[in-house]
């Protein structure tokens, strides 16, 4: 069993009377939560959890915006909106996603990469059957996987400069949304 001290983890109540003599006396309590986890996995698991969630709920509206759709939104604001909220995820769970992506062996996340790339092969794939395309389903696992690079590239490269990331972000938005364009013929 593991003991981590959640300060800059989960949880920390400081300042806050943690019994009743405390609230008649001048002197405060202060309480820092200690969590208990059971493996290291779980420690993992907790402090990527916030991370986990934001990519799930992506990933659920993605799919759901796009299958009430019968094509896609190619349009400059969707792409800006898009290069936004990467830029915002990454930058916001930088250090995160260098851990998914690059220190999550032998944890339960281990395979984070490949079904995160499962899941948008299946996501491309039902959206390009609702509207009459057929691409490669290999294809979109070249997209996906290029995605989760980019992302990996850019969490591992301390040295980069936010303007720099959202400049490239962009280009590669660009490039791709022309190829999608191509590919569907909208």
């Amino acid at each position: 069993m593991l003991w981590l001290p959640a300060v800059n983890l989960l949880s920390v109540d400081i300042g806050r009377p943690r019994c009743e003599q405390s609230r008649q006396s001048p002197v405060l309590c202060w309480g820092i939560y200690i969590i208990i986890f059971k493996t290291k996995d779980d420690i993992l698991c907790a402090v990527l959890h916030p991370l986990l969630s934001v990519i799930g709920e992506r990933m659920a509206s993605h799919s759901k915006g796009e299958h009430e759709e019968k094509h896609l939104d190619f349009s400059p604001q969707r792409q800006k909106d898009f290069l936004k909220e990467m830029l915002r995820i990454i930058f916001l769970y930088k250090e995160e996603l260098r851990l998914l992506l690059f220190e999550s062996q032998g944890t339960s996340l281990e395979n984070f990469r490949e079904n995160f790339i499962d899941e948008q092969v299946a996501i491309s794939k039902t959206y390009m059957e609702q509207v009459g395309t057929r691409v490669s389903p290999l294809f979109f696992r070249i997209n996906a996987s290029t995605w989760v690079t980019i992302i990996g590239e850019i969490v591992m490269n301390p040295d980069l400069r936010k303007e720099e990331v959202r400049q490239a972000l962009a280009e590669y938005i660009c490039y791709n949304t022309a190829g999608w364009q191509e590919l569907i013929k909208q």
